[in-house]
């Protein structure tokens, strides 16, 4: 099996208006993969009424999920992929673009014997 990595993270204390627009959401996620030298299939999103959204970067490696909590000033983000570098920078990054204190919970290599 191909080494693939988990990771989960919460990232509180970033703004509304940040958390409620998906250019930016669909941007960040673009720039994670680039970053992260992900191949970058396709981005998705929705946007809920009366707030909140979900985004997915689908990756050749596997993909990037954000689903955000405007009522709690919050983001969920989840990361699952077989490249070669540590997915914990996508949530470094997320955190720096959105302001926020992020919070693993959960990082976790799968494979790769």
């Amino acid at each position: 099996m191909a080494r693939i990595q988990a990771v989960i993270g919460l990232i509180k204390h970033c703004s509304v208006e940040k958390l409620e627009n998906i250019a930016l959401m669909e941007g960040m996620l673009e720039k994670a993969a680039k970053q992260m030298d992900l191949t970058l299939l396709k981005t998705v999103s929705h946007k809920f009424s009366p707030q909140g959204l979900t985004a997915v970067a689908l990756l050749a490696e596997s993909h990037i999920a954000v689903h955000t909590y405007p009522e709690e000033n919050s983001i969920f983000v989840e990361v699952m992929s077989c490249g070669q570098r540590d997915a914990k920078e996508v949530l470094a990054l997320m955190e720096d673009m959105l302001g926020g204190k992020a919070e693993i919970v959960l990082d976790k290599v799968i494979g790769g014997n």
